[in-house]
């Protein structure tokens, strides 16, 4: 038996229907995946920053002498 929407079935209960498409396509799927792995990669990079800063500044307010980032000499 149908109801006024075509569906067979019981009233009220949702019918079996077989989607043959996939709610979100491939293309776009690796398109968000690529942007949340940029946007990881970003923001790791940013928070890095910020720590330095943060440290650098924590030197500066407590008056101590040489706190600019320091370099190893190399070898050649």
């Amino acid at each position: 038996m149908k109801d006024e929407n075509g569906r067979s079935g019981p009233p009220g209960q949702p019918s079996n229907r077989n989607y043959d498409s996939r709610p979100i396509p491939d293309r776009l799927l690796a398109i968000f995946l690529a942007a949340l792995v940029v946007a990881l990669v970003l923001g790791y990079l940013f928070l890095n920053k910020l720590v330095d800063i943060s440290s650098q500044e924590d030197c500066m307010l407590a008056h101590r002498k040489g706190c600019a980032a320091s370099e190893l000499p190399s070898d050649r």
